[in-house]
């Protein structure tokens, strides 16, 4: 056996791995197994937990304790349920059955925020009871979206005992642990057997391959056996020899690929890192006076209505138009080349989105003399409402913007599972061999002179790059002459059984008599504000503060119908932290918004998370209307 070569000594040391192995299976097989009785455990509990709280919601409205306990000892059927509770939102207990752990009765405690957590000898579940569609709409109806209360209606908590499945995995870990002991007695008496022969020439060559790896290339395995393993020993200080002669060599490559990679990482940061202060700067700095600007001119414009300044405020109006235009097709490209924006998929009703577009754009195409139609769709969609309206303002923007007459058309189509989403329009048309070129950037088919009022060229850039972040596809069809047709296909879902119809609020009267406080640190911008609501007939008290804000509500001696506050103010962590600590002081209903030049989605998702409207700086004054306008129907309709 000293004389025999690396293929057999490999053969012979081939048996005890695999007895290995066996025993590392078994090891597996255990844990795979204890795992799937966890698992087992866990899923009864949280399916208990859930169809109780499907099914409890009315009896927690209605406090029908009855039916709630039948509702608990038909769950307590399910093996291992020792005990299940229902309280209501605030923590009170409502009803319990079985027996659970003291934990459970916390008097005034609020539910825990884990949705599992663990005992002594059993697990709790926790399950918020969720209110149905019909006594949503029956308790909050009329109050309006701002004031719907979102919060659950109850908690159900489930008491899993373990004691079941702690026995089980008790029995079956002693089985496989005897089993396993066998496995491993029986593969060192063979290892025993064979070690002599086999792990010393094995053991030296590894140390020798070890040290080599580890950069002492003057190792040398002595010639040890015959056959393969010779073989093995010479090709190793072979290796060793070679290695030696390129070190050098090598280690000269890497240094200077190394002095070239570092210079062009730190040219490429320092470009990141100026990149990223422009956007910063264009995002705040920048909006900040273009939205004090855009309001002052508003101001005029409705302070000089019907004088013969009149178009020259309109051209005025069109150049702020135009900067704002600017500022935001480049910080939205800018923002998607730099990896920026981050889609957040949801599932939503395609109708209200696709009428509250229309409806913007009716006044620009009658004024054009075109008809703007919508076509009524009750599909449902999965994708993202803020990127998928922004790509839907592109293309409607520049089919009214370049339709000379006729009519443009939105239709939704089903195609199997997808929908596409059409904007029909009876423009001069685009030549087949522009198809591409119109996605590329400041790329204008009928406008080499680069006339302000035909655009910038990056709306359909924008669209191009927002498809392919939301895995959607853009098409087009269109010949010189007949018009064109622009199709994004949007994955199509099932309508959810509990959806709640959309409402459109009725218009305005032209006077809007509504008392409104402006919270904002910056003066041009409080300035340009509070004078285009005045000009609109509402009564504005200012403050850059929350305590002045306190102080002038308290001076006037009522509650404002609107707070409209600057995300970033120099005082406090953030305007939604201003507007939660005012509307907790005020009685009634009183509307808020944030007004901020900060385009961070995590802005707006915070304030959708407190149903605050947001408007981002520069404003546009028809988008400020359209938000008073909707707060004074409120309230007339209150009064009414």
């Amino acid at each position: 056996m000293k004389r025999w070569g690396i293929r057999q000594r490999v053969l012979l040391v081939a048996l005890a791995p695999m007895l290995v192995f066996g025993i590392a299976a078994s090891i597996w097989v255990v844990l795979h197994r204890l795992s799937e009785l966890e698992n087992t455990l866990l899923e009864r509990g949280r399916a208990t937990a859930r169809q109780v709280a499907a099914t409890a919601d009315y009896g927690v409205f209605s406090g029908n304790t009855e039916a709630l306990v039948m509702l608990i000892e038909a769950a307590r059927r399910e093996p291992d349920i020792s005990g299940i509770m229902i309280s209501s939102r605030d923590g009170d207990l409502v009803v319990s059955g079985g027996h659970l752990s003291p934990p459970a009765y916390l008097p005034g405690e609020r539910p825990p925020s884990l949705s599992v957590f663990e005992l002594d000898h059993s697990l709790m579940f926790v399950e918020p009871i969720a209110r149905s569609a019909v006594l949503e709409e029956d308790m909050f109806d009329g109050l309006g979206e701002l004031a719907t209360d979102r919060r659950p209606a109850g908690w159900v908590l489930v008491e899993v005992s373990r004691q079941r499945v702690d026995a089980l995995k008790r029995d079956f870990i002693v089985s496989s642990a005897l089993f396993a002991a066998g496995a491993m007695l029986v593969a060192s008496l063979f290892a025993i057997r064979i070690s002599s022969t086999v792990t010393r020439p094995v053991r030296e060559v590894s140390r020798a391959v070890r040290r080599i790896g580890e950069g002492d290339l003057g190792v040398r395995v002595s010639h040890s056996g015959g056959g393969s393993l010779r073989v093995l020993v010479e090709g190793v200080n072979a290796m060793a020899e070679r290695l030696m002669r390129s070190r050098d060599e090598m280690e000269a490559r890497i240094a200077d690929a190394t002095r070239q990679l570092r210079t062009r990482t730190d040219e490429a940061e320092r470009a990141n890192h100026a990149k990223s202060r422009f956007l910063a700067a264009a995002s705040h700095d920048l909006r900040q006076p273009m939205h004090a600007l855009g309001l002052f001119v508003a101001e005029l414009a409705e302070r000089l209505r019907g004088s013969e300044h009149r178009r020259l405020i309109r051209q005025i109006e069109e150049s702020v138009g135009a900067m704002e235009d600017l500022l935001d097709a480049l910080l939205d490209m800018s923002k998607l080349d730099a990896g920026g924006v981050t889609a957040r998929r949801s599932e939503f009703a395609l109708q209200p989105m696709l009428s509250r577009l229309v409806d913007d754009f009716n006044v620009d195409a009658v004024q054009r003399g075109l008809r703007l139609k919508l076509r009524p769709t009750s599909l449902w969609v999965e994708s993202d409402p803020v990127l998928l309206e922004r790509i839907m303002i592109n293309l409607l923007s520049n089919a009214v913007r370049y339709t000379q007459r006729g009519s443009v058309l939105v239709a939704a189509r089903r195609r199997g599972d997808h929908v596409d989403i059409e904007v029909r329009d009876s423009g001069p048309g685009i030549p087949a061999e522009a198809h591409d070129m119109i996605f590329e950037e400041f790329y204008q088919l009928q406008n080499p002179a680069r006339a302000r009022g035909q655009g910038l060229g990056l709306g359909l850039a924008i669209v191009k790059r927002l498809t392919q972040l939301l895995g959607h596809d853009v098409t087009i069809r269109s010949r010189p002459g007949e018009g064109s047709v622009f199709a994004l296909r949007v994955p199509v879902v099932r309508e959810p059984v509990d959806a709640v119809p959309d409402t459109e609020s009725e218009a305005a009267d032209e006077v809007l008599t509504l008392t409104v406080v402006v919270i904002d640190d910056d003066a041009g911008s409080r300035a340009g504000i509070s004078g285009l609501l005045e000009s609109w007939g509402c009564e504005v008290m200012c403050s850059a503060s929350l305590s002045e804000a306190r102080d002038v509500i308290r001076q006037h001696d009522r509650s404002p119908a609107l707070i409209l506050c600057d995300f970033r103010l120099a005082a406090v962590a953030s305007g939604i932290d201003v507007l939660d600590a005012l509307l907790a002081e005020q009685t009634g209903e009183v509307a808020a918004a944030l007004v901020t030049g900060d385009t961070d989605p995590l802005v707006r998702r915070l304030a959708a998370a407190r149903g605050y409207p947001v408007l981002h700086k520069p404003v546009r004054p028809a988008r400020l209307r359209a938000l008073v306008q909707q707060v004074a129907q409120r309230h007339r309709n209150a009064v009414g």
